[in-house]
């Protein structure tokens, strides 16, 4: 298992002198899993290293977890993130800025404005949702959750990326094969064939040129930059960093699709951005597309399956659901506010318990800007540095004694399912935290209540295949949902305090 602990030269402190690797472990292509990665590290950690589609990653435990994700001198987010998401271009093509405009963009650009956006999206939910439930019920069948989720999320964030009157199915179409396609660019769903295991490198170029071509180029860059270049160009915006008029600004902003904020952020002093500037809104976008589609549904499909085979706990999110609706009756819910599903505390618990517990083992990347000493040997500059996610996740000193367990009730008091802390690393922890997490979160949340407000849902057969055992939050697990009448007696009850769901 072990490959061996190498010794090798290089300059440290102005002079050479020799210094010693991690362990390098041998973990078959087959036996990929997070028990494999634990018990490595239990056995040979803090740290080690794993060679994993050609690449030689080091692993740590949570020992080390902290030290490598709050220390951003040695250990870099951007420089990690871009090659693990098979983009090492995008940082010298941005001039170092690009994952920087994407927190902006997302955390000014839709974060203020989240009241007004669930106003504007709750009714795509609704809708979509009633024919999905229809649909099964007519049939009696199971339903790909994940392709109908997909498909809706995909049109919210499309009205909300250039605003209602550009939706159609054309547009809604190359949005969805968007954000398939950068998933599958990014590495995330598992390389299936036996050439892409044995010539990782070759099938992600092969990948890439046919997805670039087929997609970016003869759909998104047909259909959505047109758009978002007539958007822009033909009109002036007020700069982001002016402060004339900033309140009455700030408000006009939140009423405007989120390319006009984008295209505020490049403003010029007369109001206009440039033709470069043009171009690189169209990237970034195509960055909110998949982050907001793919990964959201993904996590959404997490939740309703948890949430269907765990069902002594439907009657206390669909007690809450009556508590908090603004307005509901026998035909589901009519109207969710913002307010309203901040105030769903029962279902936040849930749904930040599943993201604790399913969370992607080595979905938290740094790179090394320089030889760094960690955990008693040296990590060479420019490798790739994972925390093992889980490891922390699962920590009985930050969660407690039962952390191993699915306890459904253990965030009811807080923290929301949105709040980093050092134990809790679905959406990262400091500065680089996923800035689109309470979009997601409060997606989540109006797909689950609008789902139980018309149906019972219960997984077809009673189990599910987990998709990639390393990475299970990516991928939404393999199976299918039935959607049950309300009065076909299928709730479950129970005591929100029995705390029996074991993971």
């Amino acid at each position: 298992m072990v490959s061996g602990k190498w010794d090798l030269q290089s300059k440290l402190s102005g002079r050479i002198r020799a210094y010693e690797l991690p362990p390098i472990i041998d973990i078959p292509v087959n036996e990929i899993s997070k028990q494999a990665y634990e018990s490595a590290l239990r056995e040979y950690g803090p740290v080690i290293g794993v060679w994993r589609r050609g690449t030689l990653e080091y692993i740590v435990d949570e020992s080390l977890t902290k030290e490598v994700i709050s220390n951003d001198r040695d250990f870099s987010f951007e420089r990690g993130t871009a090659r693990l998401l098979n983009l090492p271009f995008i940082l010298p093509l941005s001039g170092g800025k690009f994952f920087k405009d994407v927190h902006t963009m997302v955390a000014s650009g839709t974060i203020p404005r989240m009241d007004k956006l669930v106003d504007q999206i709750f009714p795509i939910f609704k809708r979509q949702i009633h024919g999905i439930v229809k649909d099964s019920q007519l049939s009696g069948k199971g339903v790909d959750l994940f392709a109908h989720m997909h498909h809706c999320i995909a049109e919210a964030m499309l009205i909300t990326i250039l605003g209602k009157k550009f939706l159609n199915d054309h547009t809604l179409r190359v949005t969805e094969e968007t954000a398939r396609a950068i998933a599958i660019m990014a590495g995330i769903y598992p390389d299936i064939s036996p050439f892409a295991r044995r010539f990782p490198r070759v099938w992600n170029v092969i990948t890439w040129v046919r997805l670039v071509m087929e997609v970016l180029i003869l759909q998104y860059c047909w259909v959505i930059v047109p758009i978002v270049w007539k958007e822009i160009r033909v009109r002036k915006y007020q700069p982001l960093k002016s402060h004339v008029s900033e309140d009455n600004s700030k408000e006009a902003r939140h009423d405007e699709p989120l390319v006009h904020y984008i295209a505020s952020m490049y403003a010029d002093s007369q109001g206009r951005v440039s033709i470069s500037s043009a171009i690189w809104v169209s990237i970034l976008i195509i960055a909110f597309i998949f982050v907001s589609v793919h990964q959201t549904a993904a996590s959404a499909v997490w939740v309703v399956f948890e949430l269907s085979i765990r069902k002594e706990y439907l009657p206390f999110v669909e007690e809450e659901l009556s508590a908090v609706a603004d307005n509901i009756n026998s035909d589901g819910v009519h109207r969710l506010s913002y307010d309203s599903l901040c105030r769903s505390t029962v279902l936040d618990s849930f749904v930040r318990e599943v993201l604790r517990t399913k969370v992607d083992s080595l979905g938290i990347v740094r790179e090394t800007t320089r030889d760094v000493p960690l955990g008693g040997y040296i990590i060479p500059k420019g490798n790739l540095v994972h925390p093992m996610a889980t490891l922390t996740n699962y920590s009985r000193t930050m969660n407690g004694e039962n952390a191993a367990q699915f306890d459904p009730t253990r965030w009811i008091d807080g923290p929301a399912a949105s709040t980093v802390s050092s134990g809790y690393l679905t959406f990262g922890f400091g500065r680089w935290a996923c800035p689109g997490r309470t979009i997601a979160v409060t997606v989540i949340k109006m797909i689950v209540f609008t789902l139980l407000a018309v149906s019972v849902p219960e997984v077809e057969g009673g189990e599910y295949v987990v998709t990639d055992p390393l990475n299970m939050m990516s991928l939404p697990p393999i199976g299918r949902v039935i959607f049950h009448p309300l009065d076909s007696g299928l709730r479950s009850s129970g005591r929100l305090d029995a705390r029996c769901c074991n993971s």
